[in-house]
């Protein structure tokens, strides 16, 4: 069985990048289709993108703080991980 050309892994990968909703509709339509970890892989991506994508649409104050909010956590949490080792 051959996987059509829109679940192809670089086809998939450019749509979550470049098309957050519609990679949304390809995922969750073919979850069947997609092993377990590619799915959560690829479904990951295109939650990431859309709301950096939604980012677009709101005040820049907003956008601002959500960014900020999120590098701080990010960062957090790095540091976190590297003081149990």
């Amino acid at each position: 069985m051959t996987t059509p050309w829109y679940l192809k892994k670089k086809v998939l990968f450019g749509i979550c990048f470049l098309v957050p909703p519609i990679a949304y509709i390809i995922i969750i339509g073919n979850k069947k289709k997609l092993a377990r970890k590619r799915y959560l892989e690829y479904l990951t991506l295109a939650t990431m993108m859309v709301s950096i994508w939604l980012l677009k649409f709101t005040p820049a104050p907003i956008r601002i703080t959500v960014l900020l909010t999120i590098i701080f956590i990010l960062l957090y949490r790095r540091i976190k991980k590297t003081k149990k080792k």
